[in-house]
């Protein structure tokens, strides 16, 4: 059956040789055809295609299985993380009084999310805050904070068990500010030494509320308490340096940062995911452990050749080759023109779309 290069879905096969102008071969008969095929068979002003009949009947089933299942399992994904913010934002009201933090609650509706297929990059990249109502900001920054730091600690090697005392150490890291004024979270001026220095309390607030808590490790309690400690000793509050922190610490001390760049907040909009790694490369230099960062970069910018994006100059194209050297930096196609990223520092990428 011949249709349009522009019709060409990713796994049709050939039912014959594809030659250029010049009759050499450019495909031969069977190949299994890539999303990135139809802009090579472009290239050779190829408009036509014989496919196996056969394969595009099963291509077309196989598309709208994969939609329902899609849209099944997104659906699932926002109730269940509905459900999870509820019981974080009853957390964060316990944590005002002197109340015990119902951890089993927490454990039951957090388990779920950090389940596959939700450890992947399509979720990972749908936690930003985007909402103007800055007063739900603190619980949903908490519970993707959770879900990001169990990836990461997925991505080095962590066991189970600890995985799950990190994603609770992520939910529970800012646990202390519900003991801050309100009035220095929301305020839209730069805050004046006294009002920092009051917010900075939060994670003596935050371990002064969980430390007896049933059903945490040491571990998960002392990253409440030092996640804003940096590998330099330049953080706080103890101003503890690379070894005295722990590795709990610094993974939350990573997903913190990048997932509050990624958000809207009440003093600047939001980062692109890829602004946000760049920084965070830039600005922990010296200051968050390098190992780490260096998984979490990776694995962040783990994206196959033909995924679609949109550059920071309002351009739609598709990433066409990524230097590991410059993960943040790919080459992207954009109608007829190869951007390389790494030459055209001024352009970025806005937002990617994971499927």
């Amino acid at each position: 059956m011949i249709i349009s290069t522009k019709e060409i879905k990713v796994g049709m096969k050939l039912s014959q040789d594809i030659q250029s102008k010049l009759g050499g071969i450019i495909y031969n008969k069977g190949t299994s055809l890539k999303e990135i095929d139809r802009d090579i068979l472009k290239a050779f002003s190829i408009k036509e295609v014989n496919i196996e009949e056969s394969e595009i009947k099963k291509k077309s089933s196989e598309i709208i299985k994969k939609k329902m299942d899609e849209n099944s399992t997104d659906d699932l994904y926002n109730k269940l993380f509905n459900q999870a913010l509820k019981v974080v934002d009853n957390i964060y009201k316990v944590a005002q009084g002197n109340a015990q933090i119902p951890i089993v609650d927490l454990r039951k509706v957090l388990y779920p999310l950090l389940e596959e297929p939700y450890q992947h990059l399509k979720y990972l990249s749908q936690l930003p805050y985007t909402s103007s109502n800055f007063s739900k900001y603190l619980s949903h920054h908490a519970l993707s904070v959770g879900i990001i730091s169990y990836a990461i600690g997925k991505w080095i090697g962590l066991d189970q068990g600890e995985r799950m005392q990190l994603a609770l150490a992520g939910v529970l890291h800012d646990v202390g500010m519900s003991r801050i004024p309100i009035n220095y979270l929301y305020q839209t001026n730069v805050l004046e030494d006294k009002e920092f220095d009051e917010i900075k309390k939060h994670t003596l607030y935050g371990y002064q509320v969980i430390k007896d808590t049933k059903g945490l490790k040491e571990g998960t309690v002392l990253s409440v308490l030092q996640h804003h400690e940096r590998e330099d000793g330049s953080g706080y509050p103890l101003q503890l340096k690379s070894t005295q922190i722990h590795t709990y610490s610094k993974i939350i001390a990573i997903a913190d940062i990048f997932h509050a760049m990624i958000s809207k907040r009440i003093y600047r909009s939001e980062y692109s995911m890829y602004q946000a790694i760049e920084e965070i490369i830039k600005e922990g230099f010296g200051k968050l452990d390098p190992k780490i960062v260096r998984v979490f970069v990776n694995k962040m910018t783990q994206v196959t050749n033909g995924t679609k994006v949109t550059l920071s100059n309002g351009k739609k194209g598709i990433i066409v080759f990524t230097d590991q050297q410059h993960p943040t930096r790919p080459w992207v196609k954009v109608d007829d023109k190869i951007i390389n990223l790494v030459i055209e520092k001024n352009i970025y990428i806005k937002e990617i779309f994971v499927e």
